[in-house]
């Protein structure tokens, strides 16, 4: 009866890496793409960042813009935790930013072809608000980057200070 080569055993033997071994890719990205931002959202210590997060916020993106309608109104999200808060578009927007920040170049790069895709129908489908600017928390560094937080919410006439 013949023996299996000692190299074969050992081969056999070698485990792939837990975030490697997960089921399933985000869509319209690489696997490879798909194996680091898993890996960020294992090992990050951000508390909106979780273990599959990226693709839920990029699903909620989609089904944002699946909406009827030519122009678009953020809502805020009803439940403040980090699952339901991906409901308000915007702050999906803000957890993709921290992920894309996480990660390496090329994955980085991946990543944010498909936010600057999103970033684009943001700018498109949604109106400024032209009451932004005499916000004073509004003023602050990092709020003049994130552009998409300055749009017209649906019913809300300020919204909330997102915490850093």
């Amino acid at each position: 009866m013949p023996r299996k080569r000692p190299g074969a055993l050992r081969a056999a033997e070698q485990r792939t890496p837990g975030w490697l071994s997960e089921p399933g890719r985000i869509h319209r990205l690489t696997l490879a793409t798909s194996a680091a931002i898993r890996r960020v959202e294992r090992e990050s210590d951000l508390y909106e960042i979780f273990p599959g997060v990226t693709a839920e916020a990029l699903g909620r993106c989609c089904s944002f813009f699946r909406l009827p309608g030519r122009t678009l109104y953020p809502g805020l999200a009803d439940c403040p935790c980090r699952g339901c808060s991906l409901d308000d578009v915007t702050h999906a927007r803000d957890v993709l930013g921290d992920v894309l920040a996480a990660l390496a170049p090329r994955p980085q790069a991946e990543l944010g072809r498909r936010i600057a895709r999103i970033d684009a129908q943001l700018l498109r489908r949604t109106l400024p608000d032209p009451f932004a600017p005499r916000h004073p928390w509004r003023r602050e560094a990092w709020w003049r980057e994130a552009w998409w937080r300055m749009r017209l919410y649906d019913g809300v006439v300020d919204p909330p200070r997102r915490l850093r």
